[in-house]
């Protein structure tokens, strides 16, 4: 684990244990520990699965000070057949909300094994949030702005500055209309980086030379959405969403050439703001009872990767030819809650969930199919 990554979680925990430490005793605490045992054949979403139960320990602490909150969140991830990429992933958190807005900052780190260190990452988000109502129309706005730092990645380090809205709007009839998106904007700190190499020819020549790694300096996205939901009956809700995504500049040909390891985070993490494309959703909700609720979900996705080539079957990579995909997905989940003693605030939940997913990619290694089963516990106080 590198220096810079241990003295930040060092700084943080003791500073967590000074804060809580000297923390009002009037102070109002909540915490809430969760756990999910998943059965996935195909966790990494690969053309070449591999099979693997999946354990996750999540906990949380929030402290109300009277009109600052602090939060603590931490996950970890263990793989019982690929132990090298268990990883931990934790948040510390403060805001303050107001009668109809919320000010806040959140620092958020991804730690891996050292054979998956490029997944590392720390992020830091400042964010405001305000919702108002006129005339029976709802609005939120919430602007952002994130600094993303890869530990060993350094070309993709970036910031973003993102602006979402949402306008709702209800009828007598039960029907709800929303319509939103977002404008985002990232700019990579430094998308062009040098180095150098060598090797032994077949004449056992030492054999040097520099290289030079492109990406893009930044990048325009504009997301926009529109969502119908529909009460069948009291305790029955249909919704449909259409979304669409467009990248307004940014990108050029020569990105392709980017190495596949590190070349665009949604190789890695498949980042929604570097895919352009349009996706529908419907919804199926059941209210099951005053404490559960069922729920189906179709998803259909098209997405286009302007950053990125194509992969056949032998690995031969063409910067001529975009990456396209169709995605499907289907999901189905049931939770429900129980309340301990009278206090509405202390509740156990159990969840069942299934979701099996079929990407189509015209790149090999970006076809794949995926069934997950999930059970949760979790422990709200």
């Amino acid at each position: 684990m590198q220096p810079v990554k241990n003295n930040f979680i060092y700084s943080l925990t003791i500073s967590l244990i000074i804060l809580f430490a000297f923390i009002d005793s009037k102070a109002q605490v909540s915490f809430y520990l969760s756990t999910e045992q998943e059965y996935n054949d195909n966790p990494f979403r690969s053309a070449l699965p591999t099979k693997s139960l999946i354990s996750s320990f999540e906990g949380g602490l929030e402290f109300d000070l009277g009109g600052i909150e602090l939060g603590y969140y931490g996950n970890y991830i263990n793989f019982d057949v690929i132990p090298e990429r268990n990883y931990y992933w934790h948040q510390a958190a403060i805001w303050k909300s107001f009668e109809n807005s919320t000010l806040g900052f959140f620092a958020e780190q991804r730690i891996n094994k050292t054979d998956y260190n490029y997944f590392d990452y720390t992020n830091f988000t400042a964010y405001y949030q305000t919702q108002f109502e006129t005339a029976g129309f709802y609005f939120s706005l919430t602007p952002n702005l994130s600094l993303t730092k890869y530990n060993n990645i350094s070309i993709l380090d970036n910031y973003k500055a993102t602006l979402n809205y949402s306008i709702n709007h209800g009828f007598e009839s039960g029907t709800t209309l929303i319509f939103g998106g977002g404008l985002n904007f990232k700019k990579y700190l430094d998308p062009v980086q040098t180095g150098t190499f060598s090797y032994y020819d077949e004449n056992n020549l030492l054999i040097e030379g520099t290289y030079t790694d492109k990406n893009v300096s930044s990048l325009t996205q504009i997301v926009t959405y529109g969502r119908i939901a529909q009460s069948l009956t009291t305790t029955t809700g249909l919704a449909a969403q259409f979304t669409n995504r467009s990248i307004v500049n940014g990108f050029a040909n020569q990105i392709k050439d980017l190495n596949m390891v590190y070349g665009d985070e949604s190789e890695i993490f498949d980042d929604p703001v570097n895919y352009e494309g349009n996706g529908l959703a419907f919804e199926l909700t059941q209210v099951l009872g005053e404490s559960a609720a069922l729920k189906a979900g179709y998803y259909f996705n098209k997405k286009s990767y302007p950053s990125q080539g194509t992969y056949d079957e032998l690995s031969n990579y063409d910067t001529g030819i975009m990456r396209t995909d169709t995605q499907n997905l289907f999901n189905l989940s049931i939770k429900k809650n129980f309340t301990l003693g009278e206090s509405e605030d202390s509740v156990i939940s159990v969840g069942l969930n299934y979701q099996y997913i079929k990407n189509k990619s015209n790149s090999y290694w970006f076809n794949y199919t995926g069934n997950a089963i999930n059970l949760s516990f979790g422990l709200q106080l």
